[in-house]
């Protein structure tokens, strides 16, 4: 099953398709208020956005001894995107790495900050898609 997201520009959709390991996921549909000044300059009637998303355990034990991690500290200009795009070879992998160090998004990182990023890929993809 996938999931789709939608941003309505007049008569125009533009629409994202996440992956299997979203299926528990809601998608919200926003055109309250306080996305009036959005709303309005980008011409969107309203916008339909991802809900909270479960994930498995990043600490859990037996995920531990089967990845390995390398250490990055975190830089000036420095993203999760980036950071995924040297380790991964692709930067749609952010997400991985703000699950595995606990850091939602760019602004929860600090220069000087520790970020472990998780390896194999597939093995931490398979973590990520485990529900607790």
């Amino acid at each position: 099953m996938c999931l789709q997201a939608t941003l309505y520009l007049g008569n125009k959709k533009r629409r994202n398709v996440l992956t299997e390991w979203t299926k528990t996921g809601t998608i919200l549909t926003n055109n309250d208020q306080i996305y009036g000044e959005f709303l309005r300059k980008t011409g969107a009637k309203k916008v339909d956005h991802y809900g909270i998303m479960l994930f498995g355990d990043p600490m859990q034990s037996d995920f531990l001894r089967e990845i390995t991690m390398s250490e990055y500290v975190f830089g000036y200009g420095d993203s999760l995107s980036k950071i995924a795009y040297k380790e991964y070879g692709d930067p749609r992998y952010w997400w991985l790495i703000a699950w595995f160090n606990t850091k939602p998004t760019d602004l929860h990182c600090s220069i000087g900050d520790k970020i472990f990023v998780p390896h194999p890929l597939q093995e931490v993809l398979a973590q990520a898609s485990k529900r607790n």
